[in-house]
């Protein structure tokens, strides 16, 4: 606010002698030189507003799997009970700050009778220490969902909700399936639909009453229909599937990531191989003419497992960020960006009469900034596993994707 002062009477007087005189000369020098600047200058632009931008970040881990030397590794005999937290502490830098972390949990929660491969069940505390890391949302479509049958499915449903994690793909029974169908997250001003899937169920059938989402091309579209109908902006699918123990996406991943694509999925993500394989970002034209991005990842990797076969003893990490702006024009503008990963390893310390499970961020504790130590031997795995990694990563499969917009002829194959 401007601040005024009061003068004194005389100078009022003198000033209303001579104020008018200067009034008068101010007005004519403000007139020739507002007519020399019309000349001279051009007008200003009108400045439009910014955009209005919101965004919602991701991070998606791989498969989680709890094998017999796990099972071992996390008892503990003074309280009879198990503790994963030791394992899943050092991942949790890797969580910090992002909105929605998930991650496939490839194991059941039956409540006791635990065991690891081939028939799956892990204890409850498995998913204190999940949330723990700071992931809070499990898929559970995967072909150990059936493992321990009708009631180590419900209960794997029921345990994760209890504890308050997201959790999609399988359903109590029909009255949850229809209740939850597509599983839609609100956060952050967007509405964003999740569809999981798997191949299969190791040829165990689904016992009656629970549902279990299966890669069918029908019920891929109806969902993803059903999700734009339910306003959801971005639509993403998580399969599992795939050959286990390739570096690249067999044909039937391919064609499926196609199809997800053509109905409409905006991101598609798979799990199952054990080994990571190549993701990529491209643009298609939306059906107002706007170039869209899409992303499509084919195999995470282990996030955590016993496996220690060459390639399968560590996963990525991958980041994303959806991004939401309100043109002036007010059109809506969706991109996918900061599309990048991070590299994990599986270590296995050799205790006295145990192993002890760590997941380890690799840049971290290759560039030795940690609290756990590692053996050469063990820092030397580490090495081989990135370099193995990322030259896979490097072949960037779903290039091919991006020669066509999607919609049209969407060449996957």
């Amino acid at each position: 606010m401007i601040k005024t002062c009061h003068s004194a009477t005389a100078f009022r007087r003198a000033a209303s002698v001579v104020l008018p005189l200067i009034l008068s000369l101010s007005a004519c020098a403000t007139m020739q030189e507002s007519q020399r600047t019309s000349r001279s200058t051009p007008a200003p632009e009108t400045v439009r507003p910014r955009a209005a931008e919101s965004t919602l970040s991701f991070a998606v881990a791989g498969d989680i799997m709890v094998h017999r030397a796990q099972l071992e590794s996390a008892y503990d005999k003074k309280c009879k009970c198990y503790d994963f937290k030791t394992v899943f502490a050092p991942a949790r830098p890797l969580f910090r700050g992002v909105d929605v972390v998930i991650a496939n949990l490839e194991t059941t929660l039956p409540g006791k009778n635990f065991t690891g491969y081939p028939a799956f069940g892990s204890p409850d505390s498995l998913v204190d220490a999940i949330k723990d890391s700071g992931i809070n949302i499990l898929t559970t479509a995967n072909n150990h969902a059936v493992d321990k049958g009708k009631h180590g499915l419900v209960r794997t449903i029921e345990v994760l909700q209890r504890k308050g994690i997201g959790q999609l793909g399988t359903y109590s029974n029909l009255d949850d399936y229809r209740k939850h169908r597509v599983f839609i997250l609100e956060q952050n001003g967007f509405r964003v639909a999740l569809l999981n899937y798997t191949y299969g169920s190791n040829e165990i059938p689904t016992p009656k009453g629970p549902q279990l989402n299966r890669i069918d091309k029908n019920l891929i579209a109806e969902d993803i229909a059903l999700a734009r109908q339910k306003k959801a902006e971005v639509v993403i699918v998580l399969y599992h599937f795939g050959t286990e123990y390739l570096h690249k996406p067999d044909a039937f991943q391919r064609q499926m990531v196609k199809h997800a694509f053509v109905q409409g999925a905006d991101i598609v993500i798979g799990g199952h191989p054990h080994h990571v394989q190549p993701y990529t970002v491209f643009s298609h034209e939306d059906d107002d003419g706007r170039m869209r991005p899409r992303l499509v990842v084919y195999s995470l990797g282990n996030f955590v497992s016993a496996q220690r076969r060459r390639y399968t003893d560590g996963g990525m990490v991958l980041y994303f960020t959806i991004r939401k702006r309100h043109e002036a024009d007010g059109r809506v503008a969706l991109d996918i960006t900061d599309v990048h990963h991070r590299l994990v390893w599986v270590y296995a310390k050799k205790l006295k009469t145990r192993e002890q499970f760590y997941i380890l961020p690799i840049e971290t504790y290759l560039a030795k900034q940690s609290d756990i130590e590692l053996s050469d031997w063990a820092r030397a795995q580490m090495r081989r596993y990135r370099t193995d990694s990322e030259l896979v990563l490097r072949r960037k499969e779903g290039a091919m994707i991006a020669a066509t917009p999607v919609r049209q002829t969407a060449t996957v194959e």
